[in-house]
Order: C-alpha cells, then structure tokens, then sequence
C-alpha cells in the first residue's frame, strides 16, 4: 500500500504494509481512517464539512478518547474545535465555509459539489474544463 505522509515538512510515500480500521460516521463525511504503517507513524484526515457540527464534535471527542494512547498526537481542526471546544464558534466556521462554496458554485456554471470521489474522501466541488477557444 502506498500513503502519503507528511514527515518534517517533507511529502514522504510510505511504501509497505498497514494495519488499521475505517469507519464511515457520517454519510456525508469522509472515512475515519486510523491507519499504522510499520512503524506504528499514522496520519490521516477526515474532512466533516457536509457532515454538520453534531458529527464533527463526536469525531473530536472520539479523537480526544485515544489521544493519551499516542506518544504525538497532533489534531488540525480547521472548525477549531479541538483547540476551543465551542460549538458555535465551530458552527460560524462551517457556515462561512458553506458560504464561500456557495459562492464559488454560483460562480461556476460546470461545478457540482460536495462529490464523494471513487476513493471515499468528499470533495467540495469539482468543475468541468472548458472547451478551448477556437
């Protein structure tokens, strides 16, 4: 298997075998994927988006149940959740997300989003190319 990580700064291929579980908790969120590579080094997303705060929050305190398991555990919450534990500063972070997508979809006639994309993740949209000029 191949996953790609983060190590340093640096975008690293781990190549080689992985042991883990993956859960779907919400039907419009990506896979909760806790994935170890030989070295037991894991790093994964799980974009909640679509999914609303409710889901968001229960993936959060899921995160923070196993986190006294790890050596380093780093969580970037972009709902800032994880750092503050309000819900709704967490709320106002998704709606303003939802907005500029909004937005952008207004914007674009060819783009249709959020997409679950053949691999699971969820994509906030995604755009037809436009055919060239002639």
């Amino acid at each position: 298997m191949v996953l790609n990580r983060v190590i340093d700064e640096r975008s690293v291929d781990y190549i080689g075998p992985v042991l883990g579980i993956e859960c779907l908790p919400h039907p419009k969120s990506d896979r909760l994927r806790f994935e170890f590579d030989r070295d037991l080094f894991m790093q994964q997303y799980c974009k909640t988006q679509f999914a609303g705060s409710e889901a968001h929050i229960e993936i959060i305190e899921l995160l923070r149940k196993v986190a006294p398991f790890f050596d380093k555990f780093d969580v970037f919450d972009e709902g800032e959740y994880w750092e503050l534990g309000d819900r709704t500063i967490l709320q106002v972070n998704l709606d303003t997300v939802d907005a500029l997508l909004a937005e952008a979809l207004r914007k674009d006639p060819t783009a249709r989003g959020p997409i679950r994309l053949d691999n699971g993740r969820v994509v906030d949209f995604v755009s037809d190319p436009q055919p060239e000029s002639k």
